[in-house]
């Protein structure tokens, strides 16, 4: 069936699909309605017709309403995908027995705009909002197909934003310069009648990783600024002596050290701008001391099994019991070895960008979603390596989502351009006539 324009969704967002976790926060710029996205970046793929029984169409309500993109079961028809399997997304996968299980490849220099799980996740949580969002303004699953309109914000890691940025955003919206945009469906199979979800991007921003967190620590001002002074007090006042929350947001020249699971990433700003000559990119992050540990572990401990670095993230991170406090304690020391490597080699390419970025560097800001579980190691290797440079280490409780907000923050950036412009050209036209 036809849908007028009222009838189209349209959704504007920003998601940083990391190594290890998606991050994202996407409105419905008709119902002001936000969702905000945190899932494990794997999915668990399946030729079966049934990989699990849907649920009745009388739960949908109740199940979109819940940790939705943590369940979301669909199939997708697009050029970005080559195999139309049922794919189930986030927390779900990781339970999910005898079907392929697919994590982004954090050991070798295969490209994340290369693995098509990037285009998946991204398609899938998009579609996620559409349905969310129909049925909790609705009550029930839609008798048609939804129609979505998507201005996105996504990032590369800074190694692949020059040469790749402009050919991913095509990916998705359609060839460079071209009037005819790629159609991406999306058929959402969680409930006993399916739901397909036709998916148009009219705007993807691509920025550099770690560039995109630090437009959100500008945006953020004086308020982020004065909890990190905070911080920065508790631990050494001496750093900040007489600096105020003024003073950082008027910082222009900065390095960050953005600690994902696959790569850590350098952004550096010169004069307030992304400067992409001095920006650097590690091609390894936390998940590669995940997984070397798990090889050591593999060959020297037989009681130390994880099927994968996720399942061995969680372990560590949740408190063990009185059971499991050995086995809990063996798994970390093989990471905090594999870790003590990692830090190493963020502190040597640390030396090379402040070399790079020149004596200008005013602050180091040290954030992202791999930074919390190695705070202890590198935070003082970094102060140490720093010198005179202030070092800004964002607690990970938010420093995670940091990039997804500025995505989010240029692709809405780029929706107010597009009202203004026509905004203009209705006065225009009034004028004339």
């Amino acid at each position: 069936m036809s849908s007028s324009g009222n009838d189209i969704i349209t959704l504007t967002g920003g998601i940083d699909v990391g190594n290890g976790y998606v991050k994202g926060v996407i409105q419905n710029t008709k119902t002001a309605v936000f969702d905000e996205i945190d899932l494990p970046s794997a999915v668990v793929s399946t030729s079966r017709t049934s990989p699990k029984v849907p649920l009745a169409d009388s739960e949908a309500f109740a199940v979109v309403t819940g940790d939705f993109y943590n369940q979301l079961d669909c199939s997708l028809s697009t050029p970005l995908v080559a195999a139309a399997d049922r794919r189930i997304f986030g927390r779900a996968a990781l339970s999910v027995r005898g079907s392929k299980f697919t994590e982004f490849e954090v050991i070798g220099k295969h490209s994340k705009a290369d693995q098509e799980l990037s285009k998946v996740l991204v398609l899938g949580v998009f579609a996620g909002k559409a349905l969310r969002d129909h049925v909790t303004t609705h009550g029930a699953l839609p008798d048609h197909e939804l129609r979505v309109q998507v201005r996105a914000g996504l990032a590369l890691p800074i190694s692949e934003y020059v040469a790749r940025r402009h050919a991913y955003a095509a990916e998705f919206t359609g060839a460079q310069g071209g009037t005819d945009r790629t159609v991406h469906l999306v058929t959402i199979k969680n409930f006993s009648t399916p739901v397909s979800v036709r998916l148009e991007f009219i705007d993807v921003q691509v920025m550099a990783e770690g560039a995109s967190a630090q437009f959100a620590i500008t945006d953020k001002g004086e308020l982020l600024a004065q909890a990190l002074l905070q911080d920065l007090r508790t631990r050494d006042a001496s750093l900040v002596e007489g600096v105020t929350a003024a003073d950082l947001v008027a910082v222009k020249n900065t390095i960050g050290v953005d600690v994902g699971e696959g790569t850590v990433n350098f952004p550096v700003f010169t004069g307030g701008r992304f400067n992409p000559e001095a920006a650097a990119t590690l091609e390894e992050g936390y998940g590669t001391a995940l997984m070397n540990a798990m090889e050591r572990m593999n060959e020297s401990d037989s009681t130390l099994q994880f099927s994968s670095r996720k399942q061995l993230a969680d372990f560590l991170h949740a408190s063990p019991s009185v059971l499991q406090r050995s086995r809990h304690d063996r798994a970390a020391g093989f990471v905090e070895i594999e870790a003590g490597y990692l830090v190493d080699e963020i502190v040597s390419a640390l030396g090379d960008v402040l070399s790079q970025a020149g004596a200008t560097t005013e602050v180091v800001y040290v954030y992202g979603g791999g930074s919390g579980p190695i705070k202890d190691l590198l935070h003082p290797a970094l102060l140490k390596a720093s010198g005179d440079v202030p070092v800004l280490y964002l607690d990970s409780s938010y420093s995670r989502h940091l990039n997804r907000e500025g995505l989010y923050i240029a692709a809405r950036h780029v929706e107010q351009s597009a009202q203004t412009a026509r905004a203009e050209q209705t006065r225009e036209q009034a004028t004339v006539w």
